[in-house]
Order: structure tokens, then C-alpha cells, then sequence
């Protein structure tokens, strides 16, 4: 039992007789920060709290008679371990027959009903789209979770660091003049951004606030004539306020904001509803007119220049020196039966990977899921729990770095000894699909999600699938899971995508994962490129970043087609022309032996 019975029960009723003190009947909990942000400081780790659970993403709504955790399938198996024998009811997004959280709320909430949450963590997208179609009464300004909580800790914030025009490629002076343009397009006096990564790169500075993030906590109220940055006090210094000044950008305090947004009148402000909470939202339509944009539309982060994809060029290589030599490390520990666990293999990784030049952070923490905890999507090990390698099955790790001017996410599926048919078969029929999304060439205007059945349909062809999505926007030293950019089998009408371009850097991570078995993904950084013209267009394709090979022994060759092997065999020639020389002479050895059948 992963999970405390007495805890987690003893806080969903203490919550429950809020509730019912409070005239409320559902309570929503997401998993979220006031700014919509993607990883979430421990401070708002609300669900973890409650119910144990440690996944990134997930809805609880706690009425008066059940408590209902809304998980996707990243996460079916690990809800279900970490909530086992509590009151939770797990809900498997993406199964049949299963409700998601909006489909719950209309099938429950009554009419008359009063639906309660903390509007400082949930925006304004997300309410309006629970709230549309229910007859409810909907009070947003009810945290009960501070009220049962033993102890509120504040977030941490720390120095922010300034970057240079070398690892951003453009000064923040250029980025905030074509903002201001956009601004005159749109009609608007001024945008109001909660989004933290999108304010980092405008003003081209970055934080250690979050863990494995590079984000600073900050707002920035931006109009033709001023801008602000409001920053915790803890990251302002002298220094940081000189610099700003030099380019016209007030620093203020973080804390002040609230009070700030509501003295504006009269304006016309550009908000995304998808990173504004409903605190802010109402404090900035109070005498305002609120115009909706999607923030991509004014910061174009995820189309890298052309600095900033050399930089993702240069440390792809520094990236795959450091995963090499891991692989050669483990795999000679446990061949030389040493004694090692999931955790130490993380900590191993870490190791290998903070070694590399400019080195600034992982990205995120290292998943090192051995044999059936590889089946466990986004599986995280812990000590008292991890499990033993040994010299049979795989060990799946998926990990990253953030780099002085890039971020890496690379997952690999390592080969420990002795493997079944069955095994072989999978690896090698997710690697088909991982090829052919590297080897994609599309006609401009083609969007993320034309291109998710390239990775699927080997899978597809056996009856088998994976629930994840096949790929993501990663960040220029910024988020490892960049918005917009996500290839997918749905098609969200809520979330459009933009059309392909080059200079987008995302990943290409297809896999499989059989219950209580085994687990595979291959997970490849791709940048998207011009290949040529002809009388239809521009073409387009990828580049593959991450320099890893798969292994030569698991691959089963025969289920390849000619142009499998052909990708296989250009990204084979690559990696040997970029990586070779920066090996040990026992990771030259490895990556000669897994990649010269190709020669």
C-alpha cells in the first residue's frame, strides 16, 4: 500500500465538512499554479496532498459522496498504486466508457447545485469550459485547501539570471518592438502575461523558482509606450533593476500586482484565458474590455532562430556524449554484477549528465523504470521502492538537460541481457514508427497532427497502441514541454495548432507498454527544416537532434522496409560524423558496434 488510508480519507472529509459548512456541493481541485504553468511548485501541489498522488497532470472533484481522480493514460497505472485502498476512484481518461472531468460535472452537478474551487490556481479557459451547459452556482473564491492544510509553504524564488544576445539571438529591445507591432494589429492598448516561460524569453532571462524549470515567478503588463516586469524581491537586485532600465522596462514587486491590475481603465488588454487565472481575469475586466489571444500569436518562442537552433545543434552532441557513456557504464555494471537500483541509476545519469559543458539542470526528473515499471508511463522512482536491475529486460530512461542555450529530452530503451521475442518484436515496431516521423517530408501547411500516424501505424497494424501523445514543443533553455506545438491522434478545436515551420524543435517519442511487463520508448529531439521547393511549395522535414543509436542486438531487421533502414541509415552516419570523436575509446567502441552494419 503506497498510500497512508488514515490521511488521505481523514483530509477528503475534513474538506467535505468545509464543504458542507460552506453550502457547497463539488469541489474542484486541479493540478495547477496562478499561472497556468506546466510544472508546478510544491506549494500548490494540491492533489499530492491530498490523495497521494504525484503525477503532473490531473482534475479531483470531491463531492459530498465520492472523491473522483481524473487521470490520462500516462497515469492509469501509477493513480491507481498511489491512491490504492483510500476513498479515491480513479478515472481512466481514454478508456471505454470512461467520463472525463467535463463529462462528470454535467452528468453530477444538479441544478441549483454550488460548484466551488480556488480561482487563484484555475483559469479562465478551464472554468469556462466546466462551467458551459451546467445550471450551477459557481463561487471561485473558496481555497479550503489552505483552511485543512497544517502549514502553507510559501514558493521559493531565487536571482534571475540575464542572458546575453549569444544564447538568445535577439535582444529583449527587438522581441518587445514586435510585440508592440502586434499590439497596433490587434487594436489593443496592452496584453497582461501570467505565462512564465513566454515572459522569460521577452525579457530574455531565466530562474531556478520551479525545479527542472528555468522560470522565474514574474507578470509583465506591457503597452506601446511602458513595460512592466513584476519579479519576486528575492530576484531583484541592484543589477537586475540597472539593466531593465537601460532598455525602458520598470521592475516591480511581484506581490503587487493584484493592486496594480485593478487601477487600470480603460483599456483594451489582450489575455490568454489559458494561463490567466479567474483572480486575474476579473481584476483585469474591471473598467476594461478584455480581448482573447493565444500568447503564441505575440511570442513566437517555439520558432527557434537561427542562434538558437546552433545552440541545439552544439549541445545535442554534448547530450548524446553523456547518455553513451551512461549506457556503457550501466551495462557493464550489471554485467560485472554490481548491485544497482532504479534510483542509482538516476543518480548515475545525473552524474554523467552534469559533466557536460554549460550544464545547468536536468529538465526534468529522470524516469529509470526497470522491466514492469517501465509499463508505469511517467514512472518515478523512489528508494524504498525502486527496483533491483538485472541482466535480463529492459530499463527504459527518459531523460534531459537544460544546456546555456538549449533544452534536451531523450529517452532510450536499454538492452540489459537476456530479452523475449516479444520484447524484440516491440522494440523494433515502435522504432518503425519513431523512423518514419523522423523521415517525415510534408508540404508547408501541414500541422502537428497530420503527421501522428506516421508513429502509430505500425502499432496500429498489430491492434496495438500507446496513450500518450507522440510528440511536444521543447524550449530554447526554457520548458521541456513548450506549448503549442503537440502532435497527437485528437484533434483539439479548443487548442489549434499553428502550421509547421521550420525552426520548431519537438519530439518524436512513439512506444508501448504491456501491463505489469515491460515498457519501450524511443524519443528522438527533431527540428523541423526546409528540404526544397517545387512547382506545389515548400517541403519541409526534420533533422534529428538527439544522436543516440538504438541497439543493433534488439532490432528485428527483417520487419524493416528499405526505407526504414535508409532513415536509420542517415541518421546513422550523422551521429557517427557528430559524436564520434568527443567518446571514451569504450563509448567509441559501442556506438561503432550499434551503427556500423549501416557502412
Amino acid at each position: 500500500m503506497s498510500n497512508n488510508f488514515e490521511s488521505t480519507n481523514s483530509k477528503i472529509d475534513k474538506l467535505r465538512k468545509l464543504m458542507s459548512e460552506k453550502g457547497i456541493d463539488v469541489y474542484i481541485v486541479p493540478t495547477s499554479d496562478p499561472h497556468g504553468f506546466g510544472y508546478v511548485d510544491e506549494a500548490y501541489k494540491t492533489i499530492k496532498y491530498l490523495c497521494g498522488f504525484t503525477g503532473s497532470d490531473s482534475t479531483l472533484i470531491v463531492t459530498l459522496n465520492e472523491a473522483a481522480l481524473f487521470v490520462d493514460g500516462r497515469y492509469h497505472i501509477q493513480a491507481d498504486i498511489e491512491t490504492e485502498n483510500t476513498c479515491i476512484n480513479v478515472y481512466k481518461v481514454g478508456c471505454k466508457d470512461v467520463l472525463n472531468y467535463l463529462e462528470y460535472l454535467k452528468k453530477h452537478v444538479k441544478e441549483g447545485d454550488t460548484v466551488a474551487f480556488d480561482g487563484k490556481v484555475v483559469m479562465r479557459k478551464n472554468f469556462e469550459e466546466f462551467s458551459k451547459n451546467i445550471n450551477a452556482a459557481f463561487e471561485y473564491e473558496f481555497d479550503l485547501i489552505s483552511e485543512i492544510k497544517r502549514e502553507n509553504i510559501e514558493p521559493d524564488a531565487k536571482e534571475i539570471i540575464i542572458l546575453s544576445d549569444e544564447i538568445t539571438g535577439e535582444n529583449s529591445d527587438k522581441k518587445l518592438a514586435k510585440l508592440r507591432e502586434k499590439l497596433k494589429q490587434k487594436g489593443a492598448d496592452a496584453v497582461f502575461f501570467s505565462s512564465l516561460d513566454d515572459i522569460c524569453y521577452l525579457f530574455n532571462i531565466r530562474g531556478r523558482d520551479i525545479i527542472y524549470s528555468t522560470v522565474a515567478f514574474s507578470y509583465a503588463y506591457i503597452t506601446e509606450e511602458s513595460a512592466t516586469l513584476y519579479l519576486k524581491k528575492n530576484a531583484i537586485n541592484e543589477k537586475t533593476v540597472n539593466h531593465f532600465a537601460k532598455i525602458g522596462v520598470n521592475v516591480a514587486d511581484y506581490d503587487e500586482i493584484l493592486k496594480e491590475l485593478f487601477k487600470l481603465k480603460g483599456k483594451k488588454i489582450l489575455v490568454d484565458k489559458q494561463y490567466t487565472s479567474c483572480y486575474f481575469y476579473k481584476a483585469l475586466g474591471v473598467g476594461n474590455e478584455l480581448l482573447e489571444v493565444n500568447n503564441y500569436e505575440l511570442v513566437t518562442k517555439y520558432i527557434k532562430n537561427e542562434t538558437e537552433q546552433n545552440l541545439f545543434r552544439k549541445y545535442a552532441v554534448y547530450d548524446a556524449v553523456a547518455m553513451i557513456e551512461y549506457i556503457v557504464h550501466i551495462k557493464d555494471l550489471i554485467a560485472n554484477g554490481y548491485e544497482i537500483d532504479e534510483t542509482d541509476a538516476a543518480d548515475i545519469l545525473k552524474l554523467f549528465r552534469s559533466k557536460m559543458p554549460d550544464f545547468y539542470s536536468l529538465s526534468f526528473g529522470s524516469i529509470c523504470a526497470y522491466a514492469e515499471n517501465a509499463a508505469i508511463v511517467h514512472y518515478s522512482p523512489k528508494k524504498e521502492t525502486a527496483k533491483k536491475l538485472s541482466n535480463k529486460g529492459f530499463l527504459l530512461v527518459d531523460s534531459g538537460s537544460h544546456y546555456m542555450g538549449a533544452t534536451t529530452d531523450i529517452t532510450r530503451t536499454i538492452a540489459l541481457g537476456e530479452l523475449s521475442e516479444e520484447e524484440r518484436v516491440a522494440y523494433t515496431v515502435v522504432l518503425k514508427g519513431n523512423l518514419k516521423l523522423m523521415g517525415a517530408v510534408f508540404l508547408k501547411g501541414t500541422r502537428c497532427e497530420n503527421l501522428d500516424i506516421l508513429a502509430r501505424e505500425s502499432l496500429w497494424k498489430l491492434g496495438l497502441d500507446y496513450r500518450h501523445g507522440t510528440g511536444h514543443g521543447i524550449g530554447s533553455f526554457l520548458s521541456v514541454h513548450e506549448g503549442p506545438i503537440r502532435i497527437a491522434t485528437k484533434i483539439r478545436d479548443d487548442n489549434k495548432q499553428p502550421e509547421l515551420t521550420p525552426g520548431m524543435v519537438l519530439s518524436d517519442e512513439p512506444g508501448y507498454y504491456a501491463d505489469s511487463c515491460y515498457g519501450i520508448r524511443h524519443e528522438t529531439e527533431l527540428l523541423c527544416v526546409k528540404k526544397f521547393d517545387t512547382e506545389y511549395g515548400e517541403y519541409y522535414g526534420f533533422e534529428p537532434l538527439s544522436l543516440v543509436p538504438f541497439e543493433k542486438d534488439v532490432i528485428c531487421f527483417e520487419l524493416f522496409t528499405h526505407e526504414e533502414f535508409d532513415i536509420l541509415k542517415h541518421y546513422y552516419n550523422l551521429i557517427r560524423e557528430k559524436v564520434m570523436p568527443h567518446l571514451s575509446e569504450n563509448g567509441k567502441k559501442w556506438l561503432d558496434y550499434n551503427t556500423n552494419f549501416v557502412d
